[in-house]
């Protein structure tokens, strides 16, 4: 063979080659219906590989002849989204650019079009696509437009661009909460207060401006409170009669399910995404953010400022936290945890004596004392206590020297929910136990309502005081120092105001309408105070896992509300007023008037013995085996994970030694100016591959060789 044929030879196989490149590997081994032809397997295994001589060919020449190649495929020109999904990869995987790919794939367009009109598709078929395309682009065109129109969600980008993702938590935590809180403000209103409304009403003969601050006095009488509801029914308009305690029991049910199946979705989808998702691509948070992290789909320049500050936040976050990994000697890491252990007895100590306190102060109080201004002894200690220990708590913490900043905040926050939750088990404890009073009902909503407006009066203080100490530093000072947005303190906060919303709720169902203003007036005079008195943090942190412990929180103060609501519903006389009052207990009503049971039925005794609190710790303790299975199967799959992985970069280093070798070997016979056969082609290919196998096997790990498993 003359020097000139063999040059077309070689030129006429690196244009195959080139073509032949195109198909990505996965998609022949996946699909049954396509069969690869024998010379496209042979160059599969090489399709990162770009071949000498690419440059000869003009791109209209090159996208022609890739085309060409193509159409002789039936896998490529079929009419449907599988096809259409297979081209869509394959122009992705090409090593060519952009201007050859869209030519190729005008071409490839051109051919199945003219082929789909010379062949219909049925009249069934047609429709089916059509139906299902535009219930896709109905769908995507919704999402965008309710995550454009999603309540403050220009506001909560600016605080996260400026102040960082762990500040915005507490904002989107804030926002979910109210959301979740208008559903049962509607549903109460719409089906509670209005109607009974209709039916009785009750005008105050003497109001006084601290019956507003109390609670107590006109509001006693009035349908704020569980005492005012009656045990009647109203005639409507249709002829039909509206039973105001079915209306209240199914009603507030109602109104705890969904809240309860609500937050349990989101615990879920929520940890799923933070502790599951998140840790096999960990390795990969720099490069996604980097590259993957900017929306170019958005026109507007201030929002796309906003992006990009956050996006620079969020990277000034991560590398904070990978210059917080220290390591310490033995010495100092006993000392360090001794420090820790001798804080959190000193904390459990303090929420013991805490309850203590809170439970003497029940003890001396007089219950029917409500209209006075005694009855606010008890909650301006509650209040003082909820406001000042989570300061005491920050600083215990700055003495236990975490490493971590987002360490830091988990223990806080834990401690501080506990404060919170010990403060109101004791007063739901004590107020149950001595539910002797007439309508201790009402009495007890009352001490609910002075709770929350007490608190938020305590905020507005807080806020007041922060404003003022801005002043100094900005007019007098520099040494007062700007102070740093405490999210422990706030998050704990509204958990603790859920919290009272939830347990309040059954006794007082226009609570809804009051916590739902607070959380308004709430978000807007946080969001003052960042922009004016807070400064941004001094140590940036990530908080991505932090919504989930917010919400884990409180989804354990709902579990904690829904057990003391079912011990009053079963066990606690309700006979003296609501519109239970003809029931020695609310669960009689349930009984007798909603199941329609009778006590000596085989149901009743069913449901009796389900009751019972052995079922529910037998259930408990099954719900605790399928959690552990399943966090068992969850870190097997995460260890299978970490081997395919090691198997993946073993296989990127064993193309990148035989690209190398390739690259090395074509380098030489282009210097030396030789021609290389087909033949010495394939020599050179089978002895990499033996290269390869021996490397993997020196690993203890598969080979990646095609060639070996053919």
């Amino acid at each position: 063979m003359s020097a000139t044929s063999r040059i077309k030879h070689r030129k006429f196989s690196d244009q195959r080659i080139q073509m032949q490149q195109l198909l990505p590997a996965k998609f022949p081994r996946q699909s049954k219906e396509y069969n690869m032809p024998d010379c496209l397997n042979s160059i599969i295994p090489y399709t990162t590989l770009r071949m000498h001589n690419t440059t000869e060919m003009s791109n209209e020449e090159c996208a022609s002849a890739i085309a060409s190649h193509l159409q002789a495929s039936n896998r490529f020109m079929q009419d449907d989204p599988a096809s259409e999904r297979f081209r869509m990869e394959t122009f992705k995987a090409m090593p060519y650019c952009l201007t050859v790919k869209r030519s190729v794939k005008s071409q490839l367009l051109a051919t199945v079009t003219r082929d789909t009109t010379k062949k219909s598709i049925s009249y069934w078929k047609w429709l089916k696509y059509n139906i299902s395309l535009k219930f896709t682009k109905m769908r995507m065109a919704l999402r965008n437009s309710l995550s454009t129109c999603e309540l403050w969600q220009r506001t909560i980008q600016s605080i996260e661009s400026h102040s960082g993702s762990g500040v915005a938590t507490y904002f989107k935590f804030l926002r979910w909460l109210l959301l979740l809180n208008i559903i049962s403000c509607i549903l109460s209103i719409s089906f509670i207060v209005i109607p009974q409304s209709l039916d009785q009403t009750h005008v105050p003969n003497n109001i006084q401006i601290l019956d507003f601050l109390t609670g107590s006095g006109f509001f006693s009488h009035t349908i704020m409170y569980y005492g005012f509801y009656s045990n009647g029914t109203i005639d409507t308009s249709f002829g039909t009669k509206y039973s105001i305690p079915f209306a209240y029991f199914l009603t507030l049910l109602l109104c705890y399910v969904v809240t309860f199946i609500i937050l349990s979705v989101k615990v879920i989808t929520s940890y799923r995404k933070s502790y599951v998702e998140l840790r096999g691509k960990a390795h990969d948070l720099y490069s996604n953010k980097i590259f993957c992290g900017c929306d170019f789909s958005i026109s507007s320049p201030k929002t796309a400022t906003l992006q990009s500050a956050s996006i620079y936040k969020e990277l000034e976050e991560l590398l904070a936290e990978m210059r917080q990994r220290t390591s310490l000697n033995w010495l100092a890491r006993c000392s360090l945890i001794i420090g820790q252990l001798a804080v959190t007895i000193i904390v459990l100590l303090m929420i013991c004596s805490i309850g203590a306190l809170v439970w003497v102060l029940l003890d001396h109080h007089d219950m029917q004392a409500s209209g006075t201004i005694s009855a606010m002894i008890v909650p301006i200690v509650i209040t003082v206590i909820i406001h000042i220990f989570p300061a005491i708590i920050s600083y215990l913490a700055l003495l236990e020297r975490y490493n971590n900043k987002r360490t830091e905040l988990y223990v806080t926050v834990v401690r501080n929910h506990a404060v919170a939750a010990t403060i109101l088990g004791t007063l739901f404890a004590f107020w149950i136990i001595h539910s002797t009073s007439h309508c201790w009902q009402t009495d007890l909503g009352e001490e609910i309502y002075r709770l929350i407006v007490l608190d938020f009066i305590a905020s507005v203080l807080g806020a007041c005081l922060q404003f003022a100490r801005f002043m100094l530093y900005k007019r007098l000072s520099t040494r007062v120092g700007r102070p740093e947005f405490d999210i422990a303190r706030s998050t704990l906060n509204l958990i603790y105001n859920q919290t009272l919303f939830w347990m309040g709720f059954y006794f007082s169902p226009l609570m809804s309408l009051i916590i739902v203003v607070k959380l308004t007036f709430t978000f807007y005079v946080k969001k003052y105070q960042l922009r004016k008195c807070y400064q941004q943090p001094s140590q940036p942190w990530r908080a991505a896992q932090t919504q989930t412990l917010f919400l884990a929180l409180a989804f354990l103060g709902m579990i904690g509300v829904l057990l003391t609501i079912g011990y009053v519903l079963t066990n606690v006389e309700s006979n003296d007023c609501g519109p239970f009052r003809d029931h020695v207990h609310t669960w009689d009503f349930i009984v007798d008037g909603i199941l329609f049971l009778k006590r000596d039925s085989a149901f009743w005794n069913v449901v009796t013995e389900l009751a019972r609190p052995v079922t529910g710790a037998a259930i408990l303790v099954g719900m605790c085996i399928a959690v552990y299975c399943l966090r068992a199967k969850a870190e097997a799959s995460k260890e299978m994970l970490q081997i395919l992985s090691d198997m993946l970069l073993m296989q990127s280093q064993d193309k990148q030694f035989l690209m190398k070798s390739l690259a090395k070997l074509a380098d030489e016979h282009a210097a030396a100016g030789n021609t290389t056969s087909l033949a010495e082609h394939s020599e050179l290919i089978d002895r990499n591959s033996e290269n390869e196998v021996s490397l993997s096997r020196r690993r203890n790990l598969p080979s990646t060789s095609f060639e070996e498993e053919r």
